[in-house]
């Protein structure tokens, strides 16, 4: 077992108690920054085939679209990569509480 060095009043944690507080919090980040991430293409797809739905039936916009063109196409590209970028940072920045 780790045991803590007493330095006067205060505790100080060994250099491996730090270690792996810091793996466990940034590989949780990474985890959760990847499906947060998978949910918000996702939800991007969803949200494209209610646009398509809405102009293609309701006010006749367009015509017939796909939703893959619409999804791997410049438009698409530029939201999957704004949205995981957004993400990432703001799941990086976030410091994690102490409780």
């Amino acid at each position: 077992m780790i045991r803590r060095q007493r330095l006067g009043t205060t505790y100080t944690k060994s250099p491996a108690d730090n270690t792996r507080m810091w793996i466990v919090v940034n590989l949780n980040k990474i985890v959760f920054s990847v499906i947060i991430c998978l949910c918000y293409m996702l939800l991007l797809f969803i949200a494209i085939k209610i646009v398509i739905f809405l102009a293609v039936n309701v006010g006749e916009v367009w015509s017939e679209v796909d939703a893959g063109d619409i999804y791997a196409g410049p438009y698409g590209i530029f939201f999957k990569i704004i949205g995981i970028v957004s993400i990432i940072f703001y799941v990086f920045k976030d410091k994690p509480r102490k409780r």
